[in-house]
């Protein structure tokens, strides 16, 4: 697909970073949903994120 170039400059930087991550030994994994300052998951934060961006065009 054709991501144009702001999308490839994103992708590269990202891989940069993934790449070099080595996971903690011992220690075990936890999962923490970003769009609450707790890192819960809600509902109402999921549809925030849903439409998180998007343009409305009147």
């Amino acid at each position: 697909p054709d991501l144009g170039t702001d999308a490839l400059q994103e992708y590269l930087e990202l891989w940069q970073r993934v790449q070099t991550w080595e996971p903690t030994v011992n220690v075990p994994d936890e999962v923490a949903w970003s769009w609450e300052a707790n890192g819960h998951f809600s509902v109402r934060s999921a549809y925030a994120a849903k439409f998180w961006g998007r343009e409305v065009i009147p």
